[in-house]
């Protein structure tokens, strides 16, 4: 089977180090409906994948990031379909502006050891940990059809931004 990339999105955690919370957004509408995720989006045709993640948060969660750090790579395909979902994975610990819901996203703090996995992606189990200790990583979902369950993964630790 060929699998071409479908659409690049970019996927940014915003994370309180001090306090150990990180920022996730209940998904009020569209693709993840009733999910937390990251905050982040699609790209567009004129604009780095930074400059979507930077774009995306000011969008969803009405602030600026001043800082963003690249520290995932993961694609994703889905059970019946022949393209892949490529998602740019950032984190973020730096930000002006008052976090506030939008039309799309009501962003919320979680402490680390409170993440609501069970309202989220399944693969977020799998490299979360990752993410909230700085480690940088690559990795390849295949769901089914279903969208609710893993069929097959690959995940590893880089230690180069260059290797994602």
């Amino acid at each position: 089977m060929d699998f071409k990339i479908k659409r690049i999105y970019s996927l940014v955690f915003v994370k309180d180090t001090l306090n150990k919370k990180i920022l996730l957004g209940y998904k009020k509408r569209g693709f993840g409906k009733s999910k937390w995720i990251g905050l982040g989006g699609k790209l567009h045709p004129d604009e780095s994948i930074i400059e979507c993640a930077i774009r995306e948060v000011k969008e969803e969660a009405n602030i600026e990031l001043t800082s963003v750090d690249k520290i995932g790579y993961l694609e994703y395909i889905f059970e019946d379909e022949t393209n892949v979902m490529a998602v740019h994975v950032f984190s973020a610990d730096s930000y002006s502006g008052e976090i506030s819901e939008t039309e799309e996203i009501r962003p919320e703090w979680f402490e680390y050891g409170s993440v609501p996995f069970d309202k989220m992606w399944p693969d977020d189990r799998y490299w979360f940990h990752l993410m909230l200790s700085n480690k940088r990583f690559k990795g390849h979902f295949l769901y089914e059809a279903n969208l609710e369950n893993i069929k097959i993964y690959d995940l590893s630790e880089v230690d180069n931004i260059s290797d994602i």
